[in-house]
């Protein structure tokens, strides 16, 4: 019969919300589940050898040396000339750490001590690596062996030198001034030898550098002072020579000025000029005196008045017994006579008395007109001399002009030599009290227990490894295999809708059937059946056309399962073999194929020729020798009949017919029926194939009911939403 076709069904479709991006932790589990044997065989590849790979590692001791740099600083400050000292920073820290790590380092530590005869480092120096190892083995297969020396002395401690940079390690956290120096090798006594070692070599080599550095900067002030001596000695001969060449013979006086003004030294002429002038001075103040004294005699009419007299201790006296003369006359003149005696004696001597007051004033008036004279002629000569004073230092003055220039270079020349020469005393004191700028702060100790390795943490880190690679593994067969695994991405497909969704089973599809009781499958089989029967007017079917993309995809099973169902109902069911090519429906329930009687299309349908029962409810007809050999496929008029003839006594009819994306038996048997249901397998069937299987049919015209996921695993990798088994097996269904 013919079937309207109808619009496709838009229904809601669940892969439109779903973001490809996010991967469900159930998912990956199931992932893992479905590939558990890939991943056990990773994980036992990868994680055993390398558990006993890590079992088989050499024990290890680890010693450790802490250093702090930038502790010591310059004691002269002075000295940047000669030495510097590092800022202690990044820069400065890191290039201690390249000392440290350099060669030139390790070759100290490995002659100091003698490691090319240790024997851990003799094993490994004589130890030939697995590359050195494949490079021989292919020269000498090829015919040009390699020329085996032995290694000179000088390599064998150069090759023991690269294996103790192997075997150290130096770090700094980069948050202090401490490096660590860190050994590790099979013994303790070793890795702490090493360690020590190389802090002294550390230490010893800042150490020298430090007293190269002053050796070089004193053997380069040695040879500066040599001329800068000459140069002050030619320097202070000039200036000597000037000197006396120009009479400026210093008189080394110093003479203090004003705060802040340093002394200096004065020409004798210089020297004279000043006391010249201060004899000048007081020779003018004396001559001045004598004026005044001379002036004061002339107004006062005589020297009898004067200062000079009436101060000088000879005329007080002779004034003074002329007084007691006069006192002893007027006392005498009071008593006695004129003629008396001891009266004239008394006149007598009072008269004497006078006159020798006269002469001692006579006398000082004299003296003073002379010294007057003489203070004139002492003042002339002064101020003679220092006329003559002032002309020679005049003269001097400019030829001191010179002379100072002579003696700022003899002063410069001697600064600098000083400066030299304390410098050099310097560097030589220091050179003997050079420290290192850096400190041993912990010598390395011998370990009391192993150090490493740290076989349980490696053996974790390996098995946790293994897992990751054996769990990406099954990701990426999973993401190899680009069938089809939930309802969303089937109906992904334009225009198709999914009917249901089928898991596997255990057992025969007869034995399920036959066997009292209901299970997963079963029940989800009867979820389509009640679809196909209730569900929307498009989607209800009696005949049912059931194909698939490709072969082995279940059709077969399905279209017998569907049948299965409908007889469980109690109802009757017939399915009808329509792969002429390989008919499969009778050896899926476990029978021999039944062929038709007649080889042409008979024109009544004989219920004798169907196989009753092979399931309960079920009967199936074979149709594969209703054609002749020259037939490429079951003809619509032939399906028609029977079709025709069969519909009346069954309540379901469905179609096995072959693969649509290799035969059209499918499309064509569909206006026959009321349409199709489109069969794929879970994990196996590709949306491509899919997509273009629906081309087929509309190309066809055919009707889709719908298409049908089986194969399903038990355990759904995305939960309820694209997996409903779980719901069953929470009622206590059965698997099979």
């Amino acid at each position: 019969m013919n079937a309207v076709q109808l619009p496709p069904f838009n229904g809601p479709s669940r892969h439109e919300t779903h973001d490809p991006s996010t991967v469900s932790p159930l998912k990956i589990f199931s992932v893992v589940r479905r590939h558990w044997l890939a991943v056990m065989i990773v994980f036992l590849v990868i994680g055993l050898p390398a558990c006993v790979g890590i079992k088989m590692i050499p024990p290890y001791y680890d010693s450790v040396a802490a250093l702090i740099v930038g502790t010591h600083q310059a004691q002269f400050r002075d000295l940047q000339a000669t030495q510097t000292s590092l800022d202690v920073d990044t820069v400065a820290i890191n290039t201690e750490v390249g000392i440290l790590k350099s060669p030139a380092t390790a070759m100290s530590v490995a002659e100091r001590l003698k490691l090319v005869d240790d024997p851990y480092f003799r094993k490994l120096t004589d130890s030939v690596p697995l590359k050195a190892r494949i490079m021989t083995w292919i020269l000498t297969r090829f015919g040009s062996p390699p020329d085996n020396k032995p290694l000179t002395p000088a390599e064998r401690l150069q090759v023991a030198r690269d294996i103790l940079m192997k075997h150290v390690t130096i770090l700094n956290d980069g948050r202090s001034y401490i490096i660590t120096v860190t050994a590790r090798t099979d013994r303790p006594e070793l890795s702490q030898s090493i360690a020590n070692t190389y802090a002294d070599v550390f230490l010893d080599f800042k150490r020298r550098m430090k007293i190269d550095a002053t050796w070089r900067a004193n053997g380069l002030l040695d040879e500066q002072i040599v001329p800068l001596r000459e140069r002050l000695r030619k320097a202070e001969q000039a200036a000597e020579t000037y000197r006396e060449k120009n009479g400026l013979i210093s008189a080394e006086m110093e003479h203090s000025g004003s705060p802040g003004t340093q002394g200096s030294s004065i020409t004798v002429a210089d020297q004279q000029l000043v006391e010249t002038n201060r004899e000048l001075i007081r020779a003018q103040a004396d001559l001045d005196e004598k004026r005044a004294r001379a002036s004061q005699m002339r107004d006062n009419g005589g020297a009898s008045n004067t200062v000079e007299a009436l101060s000088s201790p000879l005329v007080q006296q002779l004034q003074g017994q002329e007084t007691q003369l006069n006192a002893r006359i007027a006392s005498l003149a009071s008593t006695a006579g004129d003629a008396n005696p001891e009266l004239l004696a008394a006149r007598a001597a009072a008269a004497h008395v006078h006159q020798q007051i006269g002469v001692a004033i006579s006398r000082i008036s004299s003296s003073s007109s002379k010294d007057l004279e003489s203070a004139e002629s002492r003042v002339n000569e002064l101020t003679l001399e220092v006329r003559k004073l002032e002309s020679r230092v005049a003269q001097e003055n400019e030829a001191n002009v010179t002379l100072k220039q002579l003696e700022s270079e003899a002063n410069a020349a001697r600064a600098v030599y000083q400066d030299y020469l304390g410098r050099f005393a310097q560097t030589s004191t220091e050179a003997t009290l050079q420290e290192p700028e850096a400190e041993l702060i912990a010598r390395a100790e011998k370990t009391l227990g192993v150090s490493g390795p740290p076989r349980t943490q490696y053996m974790a880190i390996a098995l946790l490894f293994s897992g990751i690679v054996g769990v990406g593994t099954a990701l990426v067969l999973d993401r190899i295999k680009q069938g089809m695994r939930s309802p969303s991405e089937m109906e992904s497909v334009p225009g198709l809708f999914t009917l249901g969704f089928l898991p596997s089973f255990t057992g025969g599809l007869a034995n399920l059937y036959r066997t009292p009781g209901s299970s997963v499958y079963i029940e989800m089989v009867e979820a389509v059946r009640t679809i196909l029967s209730f569900g929307q007017s498009r989607l209800r079917a009696k005949t049912i056309v059931v194909t698939s993309p490709g072969p082995d995809e279940g059709k077969t099973t399905f279209a017998l399962s569907l049948a299965g169902n409908t007889g469980r109902s109690g109802k009757r069911a017939l399915v009808i073999d329509c792969d002429t090519r390989g008919p499969s429906a009778m050896q899926l329930v476990g029978l021999a194929p039944r062929e038709s009687r007649g080889k042409k299309t008979p024109a009544v349908i004989r219920h004798d020729e169907l196989a009753r029962d092979v399931l309960p409810g079920v009967d199936v007809m074979t149709i594969a020798g209703w054609k002749s050999p020259s037939d490429r496929m079951v003809s619509p008029s032939v399906i028609q009949l029977i079709l025709t003839d069969l519909s009346p006594h069954y309540d379901m009819i469905v179609l096995d017919t072959p693969p649509v994306l290799a035969f059209p038996d499918a499309a064509v048997l569909s206006h026959e029926t009321d349409g199709v249901v489109i069969v794929a397998k879970w994990g196996v069937t590709t949306p491509a194939s899919m997509k273009e299987a629906m081309r087929q049919m509309q190309t066809y015209d055919a009707r889709v009911l719908g298409g049908v996921l089986t194969q399903a695993p038990m355990r759904g990798p995305d939960g309820v939403a694209s997996n409903p088994i779980q719901i069953y097996q929470h009622y206590g269904l059965l698997a099979s």
